[in-house]
């Protein structure tokens, strides 16, 4: 039977049990790692079956149902609160003990991208997230010195770099990959009330993406 002090632990919506790992800078890490993988499955997915979404769908639509039901686990199965802060804590942050996992709206949102937008720019909606986003949380945690509001230039500048040079090798436009890359970076930086950046910065890429291809072509 569990004591006082366990029960109250089960009663805190998704909080981790207090024997449970803790998270920190390696569950940062960890949590990118997984994005950043996941993410090049979706791309390599919309790459091999170009011009068909299909993969990509079933891939992204299956990662967000094992999320949901991950999700729901933890917050009305005692087991299952457990067992998940138990192997996947390592994977969470600070902010997602009390809310849902930050997973989940990433599979939400690129999965909306996929849908959304031709495959050029779903490519780039994903890449702006799953890799431009984490590097450039870490280069402005190790080495950002000028900020704006809580992001790092230094850390924003090195997302549009990388999330550029990524998209440019499967749309071999430089004004196209410019848009997705710098909108998706901007973006990022301004944090928009109320929305996760999970969902806009996908978004918010893709779309520059498309509208650079209406005004100025592919």
């Amino acid at each position: 039977m569990m004591d006082r002090k366990e029960q109250n632990n089960w009663t805190d919506g998704g909080t981790e049990p207090e024997d449970c790992p803790k998270p920190g800078t390696h569950a940062n890490y960890h949590r990118k790692a997984w994005h950043f993988t996941s993410g090049a499955i979706v791309v390599a997915a919309l790459v091999i079956f170009a011009p068909s979404k299909m993969w990509a769908i079933i891939i992204l639509a299956a990662g967000l149902a094992l999320m949901i039901a991950i999700d729901a686990a933890r917050y009305f199965s005692r087991r299952g609160k457990r067992l998940f802060w138990r192997h996947l804590g390592f994977l969470t942050s600070e902010k997602e003990k009390k809310g849902p996992t930050t997973s989940l709206f990433y599979a939400a949102s690129l999965l909306a991208c996929v849908l959304i937008f031709p495959v050029y720019a779903a490519i780039g909606g994903v890449i702006s997230l799953a890799a431009g986003d984490p590097m450039a949380a870490i280069v402005g945690r190790r080495y950002g010195k000028l900020r704006i509001g809580g992001k790092s230039i230094e850390g924003g500048l090195t997302n549009a770099v990388v999330a550029f040079c990524l998209i440019f090798i499967f749309v071999r436009s430089i004004h196209v990959a410019a848009a997705g890359a710098l909108v998706g970076a901007i973006v990022e930086m301004f944090d928009i009330p109320y929305l996760d950046d999970n969902i806009t910065v996908p978004l918010a890429a893709g779309g520059a993406m498309v509208a650079a291809v209406y005004f100025f072509g592919m």
